[in-house]
């Protein structure tokens, strides 16, 4: 401000309500508290830190919040040791090729409709012109003036008989319905999708942070089921 001014709202605006600055604290917080399960554990044999007494205990302490708060997002997922961290972490590889084929096979059935649909229109555009030119009297004539259309019309038909459809029950709103439900269901699966991507990410950083951490390879640490992880 130019001059100063008591705060208040009243003075400062509606941002500076008690209730706005409790708000943007709980956010920063919350963010804070993300981004933390997001990150790595710090390399502690990085020659900046090997020669530096200071930055190993400062190191040694935040790979153990890291690890700690790791632990703590591995539980929400209801996981309680290294085995069932990797079954789940394989069971989503799974799941994302399964969501891959289904979507790869949905594209293909969307592509085929849209093909038939384009059929279908062109059928019935340009079948008042074969309709005349079969009852025409000089068909040669009526041929000569409309062959572009009455050409377009024998390949629709042609095509959509192919692919058995039944032009007696052609009904292209039913094409379209059909069209739009796969654009749904696709829709759903890639939401599906991103979701367990997002998870399988969560939980490989999660693995990642606990095997550099714990070093599962050492005889003490088993990834065995029967095994719970130590407590932090």
């Amino acid at each position: 401000m130019s001059r100063p001014v008591r705060g208040s709202a009243k003075s400062l605006g509606k941002n500076f309500t008690k209730e706005r600055i409790k708000e943007r604290i709980e956010n920063k917080l919350q963010r804070t508290a993300i981004s933390s399960v997001r990150k790595k554990l710090i390399d502690t044999n990085a020659p900046n830190i090997t020669g530096n007494i200071d930055l190993q205990k400062w190191a040694n302490k935040e790979n153990l919040k890291i690890v700690s708060t790791t632990y703590s997002q591995m539980l929400t997922h209801n996981l309680h040791n290294f085995s069932e961290l990797e079954s789940r972490i394989t069971l989503l590889h799974m799941q994302q090729k399964e969501v891959n084929t289904t979507v790869v096979s949905l594209e293909s059935q969307i592509r085929h409709l849209r093909e038939l649909l384009k059929y279908a229109e062109q059928y019935q555009k340009n079948k008042i012109y074969n309709d005349h030119y079969k009852s025409s009297k000089d068909s040669d004539r009526y041929f000569r003036k409309y062959e572009s259309q009455i050409i377009l019309f024998a390949g629709a038909e042609h095509i959509l008989q192919e692919n058995g459809i039944d032009l007696k029950q052609l009904n292209t709103n039913k094409l379209q319905a059909q069209i739009s439900e796969l654009i749904s269901r696709k829709k759903s699966i890639n939401t599906q999708y991103v979701s367990f991507r997002k998870e399988m990410k969560e939980l490989e950083l999660i693995h990642q942070n606990l095997s550099k951490y714990l070093k599962p390879d050492d005889p003490e640490i088993e990834k065995s089921s029967h095994n719970k992880l130590p407590s932090l």
